[in-house]
């Protein structure tokens, strides 16, 4: 079974071959893969500092553009560069996922606004004291209570 290129041999190839028919030579699992791929090509060539502020431009336009014309207007706008740039991932958050799925039950709000609620009641003891009893409201157990506040319940992404 042949295994279809992934997002960093597309990037690779805009980075550094910038063959001009390569979307057009693609097999179509290829293709498939480029195609599904817009928003993290681009989230990729984004690790380099210096398109960063071009990138950000075409994110509002990516997923309007078709994919041959996508991947000749990255090679025009990308000069051939085979340094390496480094993934930068996201911040993760230090408050487990089971106390920001109550958090944002409790108030009806989501789990993004949920970490700021948790951020801003965990800042001090009455808050904590309050993130506990939610958390007691919802069934849990002082051990479960305990779990969760030390954040145990953490996803490992």
């Amino acid at each position: 079974m042949v295994k279809p290129l992934g997002l960093f041999d597309h990037v690779k190839h805009i980075r550094s071959v910038q063959n001009p028919n390569y979307y057009k030579n693609l097999n179509e699992l290829d293709r498939k893969s480029f195609d599904n791929n817009h928003f993290m090509i681009l989230r990729a060539l984004s690790m380099n500092p210096v398109l960063v502020d071009d990138i950000s431009v075409l994110f509002r336009y990516f997923d309007k553009i078709p994919p041959p014309q996508f991947y000749q207007l990255l090679i025009g706008l990308i000069s051939p560069d085979k340094r390496f740039y480094p993934w930068v991932k996201g911040k993760k958050s230090p408050f487990g996922k089971g106390l920001l799925g109550l958090i944002a039950k409790y108030f009806e709000i989501s789990e993004k606004e949920a970490v700021e609620y948790a951020a801003l009641l965990s800042s001090t003891d009455n808050g904590k004291k309050e993130l506990e009893e939610l958390c007691r409201d919802f069934g849990l157990n002082e051990k479960e209570v305990e779990s969760i506040m030390k954040g145990n319940d953490q996803d490992d992404e």
